[in-house]
This record gives structure tokens, C-alpha cells and sequence, in this order.
């Protein structure tokens, strides 16, 4: 592969096209990893971030349409008449959204995403509001910061917002947007590789697996992360088809915009730089585009946001006694949990161990293939959609391995889970092209998948939805909920001290503090009680045991300032774990010191 690249490239019929993409990718390099400071980086981010993000969106879209209006009647007429993939996708779709309630799942995460679209949505600007007051009619952010998760995701919610108005429920509608338009992204690939039948199976499977359902209700941006990675595998098929500039751009932009969907699906890069070097040996020709030509530089902002994540270790959220994100001490219990979530046969997890089971004996079926082509003397060459398949799935297989060093990855984690989701869809893609392999040497290898399909529908998955014990059993979640019920009971204006976080009450337009500036605040805070900025100011506390006899007091980590005098409102218990509501009275000035002499 080096020798032909090289040709290709002293042979190509534009050089000065590759001349400039060598120039570019090393400007790349100096800019991105010396020249801009993780500081400058963090202000250029937040000023423009958005802009960015704006430009690389748009460019896509005008390439996509470039791709997709020479094939208008195909897709065109599949729209019009879907028939039997269009009625699976439907309920597939339908049977997603259905199988769990649409709520926060990931806490805090989605509403530091939130947080992030609103900011984006009203200032154009990258950051995530963590205080903001309500001044002469208009919700004012006070207090943002730069988030650590990239940005795509939340730049297409803010385009929402902008189009009909800021909504919390409008991340909840992208998410559930996204649910058809990737399960159609499935099948278009599982045909491509295995034909109608395996398609539809593959679609079936990723459907009613319950970690599916659970982020397409959710807001999070595991599902648009799943989708941008799909598309890009459908955009690598396309350009493998008929390499030529359009293809390569809409390639090359989507991978870019891939890798601002997750942490990790930058690694997808490096595939479909492989994909993109195949399809100039086929072409036999070096085809670059001008959006090719700015890719390295068009990922800068990508590498600026890493750094600062690693200059910023107050982003890491590390446990107590941990000193870095990714190590070898992490990969034993990592393991451990991977192994007990793909394979789990309870209700707890939100796994599907059926697909797994499936998937895994696909990729073994592939590896056996694999060998047996390697110890033959012919060479067939790959179709465009195995090969795509194949380099995205070490793509894949290596961001598992990446997170197993990752100090919360342990998938049986149920806020971890969702890390396992681009696995999965590697697993629905294996089983398909294994089982048509299969048929074709005379085996009802999709006939018995399917059987196995309907019982694991009936036996296992229906009843672990129905309790969705993966779901229902996130109190924190259901605290944050209760909190903001009894606040709504409150007439007027309220002040929240929270004890948690201020992000999801400022997206409910209630004015927050954390409970650790509340004990700073006294001042400021009795004058607002006094000039009645605030009907009331109340305050979150948790409480736990002091005694042996069982006797509850506030967490010390919570307790405020003794001039403080609260009023019990509202206490619940979730789990272990006690929350109370307390009614700010007053604050108590404190007693002046006897002056020397005083009183002789």
C-alpha cells in the first residue's frame, strides 16, 4: 500500500494541491500542539467555537446535497415507496422511544449539555451557565465555563433553540429525531454488506436493546454520536464506490464533525484517512478537494480542546485518591465489568445479551475468514462495504480499548453504560454479514437468528423494560426531580442553595447558588432578603446518621453558617439517602464584642 501511495503521489495531477495539504498539516501540527497556549486555546474556543462549528456544519451540508442530487431518484423513490425497511424502521423507531420515559438518565452530564446549548443558543458563544437571575424581565447568565465534552452535539440543539425558541425539550426532540434517521443509517449498511433480510434483523436488534432506548429518551449525546458515526460509515461506502471530490469532502467533513461528537471518536480519524488513501489506489489517482486540502487544520480546534481538558484538572471529576484519567491500574476492574455487562441475563443492566452473543460469533466468523483468505493463494479484493466495516471496526475495537485504561469506564456501571453503544453497533453489523455468509453455504443461519430474536424479545427483553430497573433506580435524578416540584409549590421568587449543582435550576429559570458560596454570602444574601429580590430563599441539605440510635443530622458538608436560621419545609428519603428542604428565615447578625472598659 506505501509503494502505490507514493507513486500516486509523485504522479499526481495536481501537485500543487498536495503541496498545500502538506503545508496545511503541518501548520496543523504547530498550531494545535505548540504555538497556542491551553489558556489562549480556552478563549479562542469560547469566542469562536460556535463560528467554527457554524462554517464546518454548513460546508457539510452544501457537500452532502452535492453527493446526494445526482442520485435523487433512488433516494427519492425509497422515500416514496419504503415499503418493508420503511415499516421497520417506523416501529423499530417507535419501540425505542417507547421503551423508556423521556428524563435525564446521565446526571450531571445532560444538563451541563443543556446548559451549554442554552449559552450557545443566546450568545453565540461556547460555555455552560452555571448562574444566571432573572433582570428586568430577561434571564441573564451570570457564571459560565468551558465544558470538557465537545460541541457538535450541543451546536445543533442551539440551532433548535434558535429556530423555535429555547426549550429543554428540545434536546429530547433531536434525540428522538435522530432514533429513525439512524436505524435507516443501519439498514442501508446491513443491506450493503449482507443483504435486505440481515439488515432488517440488525435493525431489530439494536431496537430492543434497552441501552438504546435509554439514551433515544435521553439527553445525552450518545445517540448523535452513534448516528455521526454511522453516517460517516455510509459517506466511506459512497466514496469507495466512485471516489471523486465531492464524495471525498463530504468524507472528510463528516469525520471531522464525528470527531466532535465524543471524546473518543477522534481515534475515527485514522480510519478514514485508510479509507480515503483506498479509494485514490482503486481511483489509481490522488484526489484531494479543497475542504481535504484544510481538513488537518479544520481539526485544530478539536486538539486546542484536548489540551485545555489536560491543563484543566478540576474538569477531570476524579475519585478520591486517583491522580489520572487513563492508567493500567484501571484495566483489571474495567474488564471485569465489561464481561459482566455484555453478558449480563438480569433486568439490572441495560445490555442485550443476545446481540452480543451474535455479534461476538460474527466477528469470530470474520477473524476465521480472515485467516482462511490469508492462507490462501488468491486475494479477492473487498467489497466497498466490508472494507468499510472492517476499518471502522478497529476503529471501534480500539476505543473499547482505550476506555478499558479510563478511570470510569466499567460499562456495569449504569451511568457508564452508554460507552458500550458503538460496540454494539460493531456487533448488529458482524452478526449481519455472518449470517448471510452463512446462508450462502446453504445454512437458515437467519432463520434460526430471527426465532432466537422473537424469544429473546418475549423472554428477556420485554420484562427487563418493563421494570427498568436501569433507569428507575438513578435517585439522584429522582432527588433533583422532587427538589424542583416543591420549588414550583413556592410562590414568587425564589433563591435555591443547592447542594448539588446549579446547572439544572437555571435551566428551569430558578435562581441557584451552591451551598458553598451560600455560607460566603451572608451579606449580600440578607440584603436581598431584606429589599425582597427573593419571596424566599431555600436551602438543599442532605442528611445521614449521627448516632447509634439512628438518629439523622445534616451532612457536615452541608451545613450552613450558625447565624443561618432554617426552616424544615420538606424531607424525603431516596435510597439511603435523606434530602431536606429548609425555608432561609433569617440571618442572625452576630453579637457584638463587649468593648474593654465597658459597664465600669
Amino acid at each position: 500500500m506505501i509503494r502505490p501511495l507514493l507513486t500516486l503521489i509523485r504522479t499526481a495531477p495536481e501537485p500543487r494541491r498536495v503541496a498545500l495539504f502538506a503545508t496545511s498539516a503541518a501548520i496543523a501540527l504547530v498550531t494545535g500542539f505548540f504555538v497556542v497556549s491551553p489558556a489562549a486555546a480556552k478563549t479562542l474556543i469560547t469566542a469562536g467555537g460556535y463560528y467554527y462549528m457554524l462554517g464546518v456544519f454548513a460546508l457539510f451540508v452544501g457537500c452532502a446535497v452535492r453527493v446526494a442530487a445526482p442520485r435523487r431518484e433512488v433516494w427519492l423513490g425509497w422515500l416514496r415507496r419504503p415499503g418493508w425497511p420503511g415499516v421497520v424502521i417506523v416501529f423499530a423507531s417507535g419501540f425505542a422511544l417507547w421503551s423508556d420515559p423521556f428524563k435525564h438518565k446521565i446526571l450531571f452530564d445532560e444538563y451541563v449539555l443543556q446548559g451549554t446549548a442554552l449559552h450557545m443558543h443566546a450568545t453565540k458563544e461556547i460555555g455552560t451557565v452555571i448562574r444566571a437571575y432573572d433582570i428586568a424581565g430577561s434571564w441573564v447568565p451570570i457564571d459560565t465555563f468551558l465544558d470538557k465534552r465537545p460541541y457538535f452535539f450541543t451546536f445543533l440543539v442551539s440551532l433548535v433553540h434558535d429556530l423555535t425558541g429555547y426549550r429543554i425539550a428540545n434536546m429530547f426532540l433531536v434525540n428522538a429525531a435522530l432514533t429513525p434517521l439512524f436505524f435507516g443509517l443501519v439498514y442501508w449498511l446491513g443491506r450493503e454488506i449482507a443483504g435486505r433480510g440481515a439488515a432488517l434483523l440488525s435493525v431489530g436488534l439494536l431496537a430492543t436493546m434497552p441501552l438504546f432506548g435509554q439514551n433515544a429518551t435521553g439527553a445525552g449525546m450518545e445517540l448523535h454520536n452513534l448516528a455521526m458515526l454511522a453516517f460517516a460509515m455510509v459517506l466511506a461506502v459512497l466514496w469507495l464506490r466512485a471516489p471523486d471530490e465531492d464524495r471525498l469532502s463530504a468524507l472528510v467533513l463528516g469525520a471531522i464533525l464525528l470527531a466532535q461528537s465524543r471524546y473518543e471518536s477522534a481515534i475515527f480519524v485514522l480510519p478514514v484517512a485508510c479509507l480515503i488513501v483506498v479509494g485514490w489506489v482503486n481511483a489509481g489517482r490522488v484526489i484531494l478537494s479543497w475542504p481535504a486540502v484544510m481538513a488537518p487544520l479544520l481539526l485544530v480546534p478539536r486538539v486546542w480542546h484536548n489540551r485545555f481538558l489536560d491543563a484543566s484538572p478540576m474538569l477531570w471529576q476524579l475519585n478520591e485518591g486517583q491522580t489520572s484519567r487513563f492508567g493500567l491500574e484501571y484495566l483489571p476492574g474495567n474488564l471485569t465489568g465489561a464481561w459482566t455487562f455484555f453478558f449480563n441475563f438480569g433486568p439490572s443492566l441495560a445490555n442485550s445479551w443476545y446481540l452480543t452473543v451474535l455479534g461476538s460469533v460474527g466477528l469470530a466468523g470474520f477473524l476465521w475468514v480472515a485467516w482462511r483468505w490469508s492462507r490462501s493463494g488468491s486475494r479477492w479484493v473487498l467489497a466497498p462495504g466490508a472494507l468499510t466495516v472492517l476499518a471502522f471496526g478497529v476503529g471501534i475495537v480500539g476505543n473499547l480499548g482505550l476506555i478499558m485504561f479510563y478511570y470510569w469506564s466499567r460499562l456495569d456501571d449504569t451511568i457508564a453504560s452508554r460507552f458500550a453503544l458503538p460496540v454494539y453497533l460493531l456487533f448488529a453489523l458482524a452478526a449481519a454479514w455472518f449470517l448471510q455468509w452463512l446462508g450462502g453455504r446453504g445454512l437458515p443461519a437467519l432463520r434460526i437468528a430471527t426465532v432466537g430474536f422473537g424469544v429473546w424479545l418475549l423472554v428477556w427483553c420485554s420484562p427487563t423494560m418493563a421494570h427498568r430497573l436501569y433507569t428507575s433506580q438513578n435517585l439522584v435524578m429522582q432527588e433533583v426531580e422532587w427538589e424542583h416540584e416543591e420549588l414550583l409549590k413556592r410562590p414568587g421568587s425564589v433563591l435555591f442553595i443547592s447542594n448539588k449543582s446549579t446547572i439544572p435550576f437555571v435551566l428551569w429559570h430558578i435562581p441557584s447558588i451552591i451551598n458553598g458560596v451560600g455560607r460566603q454570602r451572608a451579606a449580600q444574601i440578607g440584603y436581598h432578603m431584606r429589599e425582597g429580590t427573593f419571596r424566599e430563599v431555600i436551602v438543599a441539605q442532605a442528611l445521614r446518621p449521627t448516632s447509634a440510635n439512628g438518629e439523622m443530622g445534616v451532612d457536615p458538608e452541608d451545613l450552613m453558617p450558625a447565624s443561618y436560621r432554617l426552616e424544615p419545609i420538606a424531607e424525603k428519603r431516596f435510597g439511603g439517602r435523606y434530602a431536606r428542604l429548609s425555608r432561609l428565615v433569617a440571618i442572625e447578625e452576630p453579637p457584638s464584642a463587649a468593648k474593654p472598659g465597658a459597664g465600669q
